[in-house]
């Protein structure tokens, strides 16, 4: 008996690995979204593709994710081997894929001294990389640590990511970027003052002022809960392989689109509230315009340098 049941497990990894082989690397069009359901079988979703071609598009493409620890993989306990960028490189085998700039704890704005995890500093060690030149696709998946440690207003976050697409496409114009709004969180006490929703939303808008294209998990091709999520913010092992699906799923969908990202792009952000900068100085806007000398907000009286318009350190 225990022998007949290894068998059965080794067939049905066989049966998966060739399912979702087949259904990421279909040609031109036909790729279908792929449905993961009770943890074994890969509804292909479309039985009248018939003689699927390998995918060969990727074989010369290079592949960047900036994320946080979503895109390593952290369970909450440990760092899965299924990985979102593990299945994309094993689905889509590009020339290379490139995750080392995600970093557990990133964000969109403010500043870490013990590692460039904000996006600016991020980026600035990206643009500086030989190998960001040879680009091809980029996905910018970050958002919740903003949400959950980050007293950065909304407004902040959203300009600190308008400021770095720029940044990424003057290095590289070539290049063609993507977006993921947060997973989920279900985090009791926020450091931020706007929820979640906010937050998808705000980051949708910024996106969209770019015509970038985004994955948007609240309408994947799977269904998940709180319950999906061991910690209240990392999914769990399962979660990751359904995302990791749809994130090569989108890629491919995605793969011929057209960016005009330029310095035309009008879109104003207007900061109002704290803001903790790249350089990890402590600021106050008021309708984009930092606040200077002798304040008094909440009660507390605050000095802001003229100098560097932010708190006498």
């Amino acid at each position: 008996m225990l022998i007949i049941r290894l068998l059965l497990t080794l067939l049905a990894g066989f049966f998966v690995f060739n399912l979702e082989s087949e259904v990421v690397r279909a040609y031109e069009g036909r790729l279908v979204n792929a449905n993961y359901k009770k943890g074994l079988e890969i509804n292909e979703g479309n039985k009248n593709c018939s003689n699927l071609v390998e995918l060969a598009y990727f074989k010369d493409k290079n592949i960047w994710i900036i994320g946080d620890s979503l895109m390593i993989g952290w369970n909450g306990n440990r760092v899965v081997s299924n990985s979102c960028p593990n299945i994309v490189r094993r689905l889509l085998q590009p020339n290379s894929l490139n995750d080392c700039y995600s970093f557990s704890g990133a964000q969109i704005s403010g500043n870490r001294a013990t590692k460039p995890v904000d996006l600016t500093n991020n980026v600035t060690n990206i643009i500086n990389d030989v190998e960001f030149k040879s680009a091809d696709y980029l996905l910018i998946a970050l958002g919740v640590n903003d949400l959950n440690y980050s007293d950065n207003n909304i407004s902040y976050v959203q300009q600190r990511l308008q400021s770095n697409i720029y940044r990424l496409k003057q290095a590289n114009p070539n290049l063609k970027i993507m977006g993921s709004v947060p997973f989920d969180s279900y985090l009791q006490k926020k450091a931020s003052d706007y929820t979640l929703k906010d937050l998808q939303d705000a980051l949708k808008v910024t996106f969209n002022s770019f015509g970038i294209p985004i994955i948007n998990w609240q309408q994947s091709p799977f269904a998940y809960s709180q319950y999906s999520l061991n910690d209240g913010v990392h999914p769990k092992t399962d979660v990751y392989q359904q995302m990791g699906y749809a994130i090569s799923n989108f890629i491919v969908h995605n793969r011929n689109m057209t960016q005009n990202i330029d310095d035309k792009n009008s879109t104003l952000f207007l900061s109002n509230g704290w803001q903790t900068n790249e350089l990890g100085d402590r600021q106050y806007a008021h309708n984009n315009i930092l606040l200077v000398d002798w304040q008094l907000m909440d009660g507390v009286c605050y000095y802001f340098d003229p100098k560097t318009k932010s708190i006498k350190k």
